[in-house]
């Protein structure tokens, strides 16, 4: 026996099921709090090695807004662990 749902319990899930996936799904470019997440860091730390240049390859947008490469984040993740 097949049952559909009720229209709004549809719409509810709909909804869920595409916050979820949101949360879920990392963006191929990270502010600096997602990039620090990402890395196991505080995004004051992020701050301090991009100033040191000492941390991953970080890109500007607008020649202000920081923005970083999950790639670059895990090529220099593995770096790192190789040192």
């Amino acid at each position: 026996m097949v049952t559909t749902m009720n229209p709004d319990i549809d719409d509810i899930v709909r909804r869920v099921v595409a916050r979820v996936k949101d949360e879920l799904v990392t963006p191929e470019w990270l502010t600096p709090d997602q990039a620090a997440t990402y890395c196991g860091l505080t995004a004051r730390g992020l701050e301090d090695l991009r100033y040191r240049k000492a941390g991953p390859v970080a890109s500007k947008v607008g020649g202000r807004i920081v923005r970083y490469r999950r790639a670059d984040l895990d090529a220099w993740l593995v770096a790192g662990r190789e040192a």
